[in-house]
């Protein structure tokens, strides 16, 4: 009763936000001292093997009303036990408000010993857990049952588990990989029509280019054309003037000699 008290009224008032004092803390020092000196209660002795709380444990066995997979025995050596304690300690964290390092050590001493009673294990767990313990007792007593059933020892919930976390990493990583590559897929489309875009622009570029230089070139002929033309004008007005000329010139030329003949 007094390790009880000891550790619920510091239990308490770290549950209510008040924090530790220093009465607290010398409650809980004499809760580990008494801990520490009664160690059949670490070890787990029944009702029979303690006289002091003999009467009022067979009271509390035969009034409880405990789970029918309670009556089914364990054999610890069988369960890996450190694999259950990472469990055990998220459960009285959950049902505490905080992690609490002695009713966590209680539970694995109880659990280390050759024989656990679940009936006794849960009246003891009671001045800790209070109207959490039977649910608390409840859970651990099938996860162990189902822990010595398997062959690795641990229980079948938490393999399952795993390998749902396994199959949802997997997933997770499936899809990361479809979104990856649907990007990539994407970027190199882009790419792919950035090239024929500019391949295309290159092309209408280099057709304008041509037709540019043939129509300079086309304009470049006919000046030539235009300028051999007037040539070929000014040279033919000019060989028609030379020509009437030396017509006119013979023309004269034959009327002075005629004149000159009928002269004589």
């Amino acid at each position: 009763s007094l390790l009880y008290a000891c550790l619920g009224w510091g239990r308490r008032r770290v549950a209510r936000g008040l924090g530790p004092t220093p009465v607290g803390l010398r409650s809980r020092a004499i809760a580990a001292r008494l801990l520490m000196s009664t160690g059949n209660l670490f070890r787990g002795v029944n009702a029979e093997q303690d006289a002091r709380f003999g009467d009022k444990m067979k009271k509390l066995l035969k009034s409880t009303k405990f789970p029918d997979h309670f009556n089914t025995k364990v054999d610890m050596k069988k369960v890996k036990l450190d694999v259950m304690m990472p469990w055990i300690t998220e459960q009285i964290s959950q049902y505490l408000g905080f992690e609490d390092e002695v009713v966590v050590g209680y539970v694995e001493s109880q659990l280390q010993g050759n024989k656990v009673d679940p009936k006794q294990m849960q009246l003891y767990l009671t001045g800790f857990l209070e109207k959490h313990t039977s649910a608390f007792m409840r859970d651990l007593w099938s996860l162990l049952l189902s822990a010595q059933e398997n062959a690795l020892g641990i229980p079948t919930e938490f393999l399952e588990k795993k390998k749902e976390e396994i199959r949802l990493k997997k997933e997770e990583q499936a899809r990361i990989a479809a979104t990856l590559k649907t990007k990539r897929e994407e970027v190199e489309r882009h790419v792919e029509e950035e090239s024929k875009r500019r391949a295309e622009t290159t092309t209408t570029d280099g057709t304008t280019l041509q037709t540019e230089e043939r129509s300079e070139q086309e304009q470049l002929n006919e000046r030539v054309r235009e300028s051999e033309y007037r040539r070929d004008s000014d040279y033919g007005r000019d060989r028609r003037y030379e020509e009437r000329d030396r017509r006119e010139s013979d023309r004269d030329r034959h009327r002075d000699r005629d004149r000159d003949r009928d002269r004589d």
